[in-house]
């Protein structure tokens, strides 16, 4: 039995070797290699990343104002990522608590993501990253995935490369009391086209 295991060990060892030996002998770095920036395969072209944009409104009860929502795909890196800019967020700050939502994403999935498509409903909760750009430029709210196993942002992302699919994005307040600002976001075929090209390399990749 021993036998056996040790063989097949050795097996697996001699084939990882020969796997990694074509990259490294075309002078590819082993980091790129195991990040999914390089290819093992020849004739297999690298994940590409990129990124597109949404138009969309934001509401925090009876305020309704413009928001943007830039969605991105980083094959090498972070992965799948969303970002919802809410424009003069200071004028919102008396009722909404930006200020608490600045800085790294807490364990706390203070954001909500519906997404509806032909027919189909998906829903997910997220932390989020919250940073200022200015009272005046806004101020940016982000989601961003996993880069192994399960990915909450990879079914939002293929839903988002349909013409049609509405995303409701639902913000809460760490302060009690502030009632949650709410952008909605709906696909045309145009931003369904250039979102399935910037995404494409994130979706098809394993993650």
């Amino acid at each position: 039995m021993r036998l056996r295991i040790g063989v097949g060990l050795a097996i697996v060892i001699i084939a990882a070797v020969a796997l990694l030996a074509g990259p490294l002998s075309r002078g590819e770095r082993l980091s790129d290699i195991l990040a999914g920036r390089t290819p093992l395969l020849p004739g297999v072209s690298r994940a590409t990343g990129g990124g597109a944009d949404l138009a969309g409104a934001a509401d925090l009860r009876t305020d309704q104002r413009s928001a943007a929502l830039h969605v991105t795909c980083d094959p090498g890196g972070t992965g799948l990522s969303a970002a919802l800019t809410v424009p003069r967020f200071a004028e919102l700050a008396p009722r909404f608590d930006f200020a608490g939502l600045e800085g790294a994403a807490s364990e706390t999935p203070l954001t909500g993501l519906l997404v509806t498509s032909a027919g189909s409903v998906r829903s997910v909760r997220m932390p989020v990253q919250g940073t200022a750009t200015g009272a005046d430029a806004g101020f940016t709210l982000t989601v961003t995935g996993a880069r192994r196993g399960d990915d909450p942002l990879r079914g939002v992302a293929q839903a988002l490369t349909q013409p049609g699919t509405k995303l409701t994005w639902t913000q809460a307040s760490r302060r009690a009391g502030d009632p949650p600002l709410t952008a909605v976001f709906t696909v045309s075929e145009g931003d369904a086209a250039a979102l399935k090209t910037a995404l494409g390399g994130c979706l098809a990749a394993p993650f």
